[in-house]
């Protein structure tokens, strides 16, 4: 959405894979590539443990099936750099990010949305047999092949965590 890292007052991170993500001569690449020559944002990579942590949160959250690679690095390296003592703040207007992060009790903040005001836990569902789905890296159902979809099954108010 465009987050300026040179005009803040702290350090900001990042992982490789929002660099891969990011289309060449946009603003954004521009401002991810000043960041980073200016040493005002790093590159890391997060640790295994956190991601295999990010992901099983997902899993019981039932978003595994919509966080992209990406989202579980950017949220693994909030866990590290938690981990490592500093108060991470990850920047996404992605529900599914904003839920695990609030199921991690690790802070966000949306950039461009209002964000989240109630955390879901979900299930997946066959929109064609109505089957259901506990486990949430299933795609397709094995009854008759259709795309899973997904519906809340429980819900709480968000604690919408800044700093």
């Amino acid at each position: 959405m465009g987050l300026d890292p040179l005009g803040l007052e702290f350090d900001t991170y990042s992982v490789p894979e929002v660099t891969d993500e990011l289309r060449q001569q946009t603003g954004p690449s521009y401002r991810l590539s000043a960041s980073t020559a200016s040493g005002k944002m790093r590159i890391q990579t997060p640790s295994k443990p956190s991601i295999r942590e990010v992901s099983d949160k997902a899993k019981v959250l039932g978003d595994k099936i919509v966080l992209s690679g990406t989202d579980t690095s950017v949220i693994a390296l909030a866990l590290d750099l938690r981990k490592d003592g500093k108060t991470p703040v990850i920047v996404s207007d992605d529900y599914a990010v904003q839920n695990v992060s609030e199921a991690l009790k690790l802070n966000y903040q949306s950039l461009a949305t209002l964000g989240i005001r109630e955390k879901f836990n979900w299930i997946l569902y066959c929109p064609a047999c109505f089957r259901t789905y506990q486990k949430s890296d299933v795609e397709d159902c094995s009854v008759c092949g259709t795309k899973l979809k997904r519906k809340p099954v429980g819900k709480q108010l968000a604690k919408q965590r800044t700093s």
